[in-house]
């Protein structure tokens, strides 16, 4: 499952091999271990690695595969990297006593770079245990490959994480020959594959005769691409079944567009459905907190405050999140705000409530809801932290290449991505009247902000003591140069802005 603030998710390629394996199988290993960390570096992830010396057969053929990880993710990437797409583990006397200049040249490129991470285990606590603990830490998921005692014990320790682990069936021996390692793993795994995959290992002993590396039908590269995908199918079930930090909710197709894209959710990434035929996508961000926050996208597909109570309520008992946020697009009070600028709800004032009194006059009832104090003050340190959000802001708008228009025939045009905080008027009545939304203001003389969804949001979320939040982008100012030129632009900084806040700015 891809991350919109993605991060490199580590995987564990545990294993080694006999000094009496047939050369040929070693060379086949070799290839896998090559073709895999091809396919992990194109996902935009990467590996967890030990490094000590690199013990070799007769023939030189190296019997660990940890250098063979390295050396291709240098070759693949010879430039440098924003994100580690390695973490090697070692010990400084290894570093230097075991490795040759050469090694020691390739982790200092790699650091240099900024391809590595090198996480250093004391000297005097450097036991295989301990090893295997740094590298669990790390990793995300397992391949087994060959080994002994250190696959296996490698291979547990990730079972009691609850990690997913793949051996494969190559009978290339142990280095130590101490134990049937990945072999004894993969028979396991034929008889009992939810201990080793707990969603999709039933689908995933169904695919492993074409996956074989012992008896190959498939070339190599083809292999390790059904590896990788079956570890990845695994981490997606995972996500779907974990529970909802985040409900993300929006009203038009061209707002789940942009909380898609703001997500991570690929547009070929298919909807699940509740019970009820209630479309839905889940999505996983990395916080601040090294976490991650499970989000569940969801639309009501169209406006208005009727139909989001409703559906948010639904959703509510479906999902049980943490937390909601709704998102798109609003109307922006002329000279207040600028076309493209992004708000944050500080309160929402529910304007259509009045009573019809003698006279013939309408005496106005309004409501106000604000969010949760919790939710304030996490709003309040986000906008306080402006550099860091602007910069971060800044990177999502160029990576999804949007920028600001220089002018708009509609008016002002906003010249910053940092959002701010607003009072959102929210009714029934879509505006194209500038004088009607400046009335607005006499109901509450902050209401910057018109739009239909949020009270229904704030009731629903009110009524099962779930936080809410609304996040919106100004579309036009509600008067007659209001038109759709503005939609996509402002539902796409939005969504940047709640992509951004969920990895961030909550509970920090």
């Amino acid at each position: 499952m891809n991350q919109s603030n993605h991060k490199p998710r580590y995987f564990l390629l545990a294993g080694s091999a006999s000094r009496s394996a047939a050369p040929a199988l070693l060379d086949r290993a070799h290839a896998f271990v090559r073709e895999i960390t091809k396919k992990v570096l194109e996902a935009g992830d990467g590996f967890v690695v030990y490094t000590a010396a690199e013990p070799v057969n007769e023939s030189n053929q190296p019997l660990i595969f940890d250098w063979t990880i390295l050396r291709e993710i240098d070759a693949c990437h010879p430039g440098e990297s924003a994100l580690p797409r390695v973490v090697i583990v070692l010990a400084e006397r290894h570093r230097r006593d075991s490795m040759n200049a050469e090694q020691r040249a390739l982790i200092a490129k790699l650091s240099h770079r900024g391809l590595a991470r090198v996480d250093v285990i004391p000297d005097e606590v450097v036991t295989g245990g301990n090893v295997g603990d740094a590298q669990a830490a790390h990793a995300v998921g397992m391949i087994a490959l060959g080994g002994g005692k250190g696959v296996s014990d490698r291979a547990y320790k990730m079972m009691k994480l609850g990690l997913p682990i793949y051996p494969m069936d190559l009978k290339i021996g142990a280095n130590s020959e101490d134990g049937e390692g990945a072999l004894g793993l993969h028979r396991r795994f034929m008889s009992a594959p939810l201990s080793f995959l707990s969603h999709t290992g039933a689908r995933a002993v169904s695919k492993t005769p074409a996956l074989s590396l012992d008896e190959p039908v498939l070339p190599v590269a083809e292999i390790a691409a059904g590896v990788v995908a079956i570890l990845e199918g695994e981490l997606v079930a995972e996500a779907y079944a974990a529970p909802t930090d985040v409900l993300v909710l929006t009203a038009l197709p061209i707002e789940l567009s942009a909380a898609r894209i703001a997500f991570g959710v690929d547009e070929e990434t298919p909807a699940a459905k509740t019970d009820i035929g209630q479309n839905h996508w889940r999505a996983q961000l990395q916080t601040t907190k090294g976490n991650l926050a499970t989000c569940t996208i969801a639309t009501f597909g169209s406006a208005g405050n009727v139909d989001a109570a409703a559906t948010t309520a639904t959703l509510l008992m479906e999902f049980r999140p943490k937390l909601v946020i709704m998102i798109g697009i609003a109307a922006g009070l002329r000279k207040k705000t600028a076309l493209g600028d992004v708000v944050i709800s500080d309160r929402v004032v529910a304007y259509e409530g009045a009573a019809l009194v003698a006279g013939g006059l309408t005496e106005a009832r309004p409501e106000t809801y604000r969010p949760a104090f919790g939710i304030q003050q996490d709003v309040s340190n986000y906008l306080a932290l402006a550099r860091s959000v602007t910069e971060r802001l800044t990177q999502a708008w160029k990576k999804q290449g949007l920028q600001y228009p220089e002018t708009s025939k509609a008016g002002d045009v906003a010249t910053e991505v940092m959002p701010k905080a607003a009072t959102i008027a929210s009714g029934e009545k879509l505006f194209r009247d500038p004088e009607k939304f400046r009335q607005l203001r006499e109901l509450h003389g902050k209401v910057e902000v018109a739009e239909m969804e949020a009270v229904g949001i704030f009731a629903a979320c009110t009524q099962h003591g779930v936080p809410s939040l609304v996040i919106r982008g100004i579309s036009d100012f509600g008067d007659t140069k209001k038109d759709n030129s503005f939609h996509e632009l402002a539902s796409r900084a939005a969504a940047i802005v709640a992509a951004d806040m969920v990895a961030f700015g909550l509970g920090s």
